[in-house]
């Protein structure tokens, strides 16, 4: 829950750039993945992401 309310609070002000840092760590996979298609919908809207993380198989996923 505290990782959504932090995604959550990023967004309110629409931002330009999103600097995450392991955003699906302690996630649960249904939320994971609500995660996944959110950053990829904001990326279509033009908002640029930086994201890193240790697992790469997630981040093939959000690319």
């Amino acid at each position: 829950m505290k990782q959504q309310l932090l995604l959550a609070m990023a967004l309110i002000n629409q931002p330009k750039l999103m600097i995450l840092d392991e955003p699906l760590n302690g996630l649960d996979p249904t939320s994971a993945i609500k995660v996944r298609e959110l950053l990829l919908e904001l990326a279509e809207q033009g908002t640029a992401i930086l994201l890193s993380s240790h697992n790469l198989a997630e981040i093939d996923k959000v690319t």
